[in-house]
């Protein structure tokens, strides 16, 4: 009898256990995204924004937006993180002030712009209301101060 209690103790133990690393490796990050350099178009920080969610590089991503305009609140142990699926890129706006960009969190900034995208998202908080996500226009505003900055995502919404 107390070896059978032992046995079913230890089974539920190593179960346990298999599932915390089962979930850890699930949500490491699939890969490290390098961040963009100041030589990277505004497009070009957008297709890595979202490689970098849709590769759990979850701190990649937050490291290319400022302020929290951008909802990337997803950490390792969420199942499912956010994700930018078939992402296409319309066009991208001219460089203007961030005074005259089109977002009013973008006022304070020397360049702003614009790029124009259709994507579907994926598990991100707040914007989907449905099981069935579908693609959607969606605009980024880009940020920086000069042209030695890289550009990083202060506001989105729909486009």
């Amino acid at each position: 009898m107390r070896r059978t209690q032992s046995a079913v103790g230890m089974g539920l133990a190593i179960a346990v256990l298999l599932g915390i690393l089962g979930l850890w490796l699930w949500g490491k990050p699939r890969t490290s995204v390098p961040l963009p350099s100041s030589e990277a178009s505004p497009a070009q920080v957008v297709k890595t924004f979202a490689q970098a969610l849709n590769d759990r590089d979850f701190a990649a991503a937050k490291s290319m937006v400022i302020g929290n305009q951008v909802g990337v609140d997803a950490e390792w142990w969420d199942l499912h993180g956010p994700r930018i699926e078939e992402l296409q890129i319309l066009g991208t706006k001219r460089v203007t002030t961030g005074a005259t960009c089109g977002s009013k969190v973008t006022k304070a900034w020397k360049q702003c712009v614009e790029v124009d995208t259709l994507s579907t998202f994926r598990h991100v908080k707040s914007l989907n209301t449905s099981e069935d996500p579908h693609r959607e226009a969606w605009s980024y505003y880009l940020v920086r101060n000069s042209d030695t900055q890289s550009w990083r995502i202060r506001d989105w919404g729909k486009g």
